[in-house]
């Protein structure tokens, strides 16, 4: 049998740091707002987190 490659590690991880970056700039921007600011570092955070572990979990 032939192996199978494919490239779901490398879509799901540029997706999840797309989606970091875009709550990167959401804290960038509500930066005077607490709550807000604080939920754009959570989904920074998070997805950031899930793009690395797409790497190596879909290895």
């Amino acid at each position: 049998m032939a192996e199978s490659t494919t490239d779901k590690s490398l879509g799901i991880g540029l997706a999840g740091g797309a989606v970091a970056t875009l709550g990167a700039l959401y804290l960038l921007i509500n930066a005077h707002h607490q709550i807000a600011a604080s939920s754009g570092f959570a989904v920074a955070l998070v997805f950031a987190m899930l793009a690395v572990a797409a790497f190596h979990v879909f290895e």
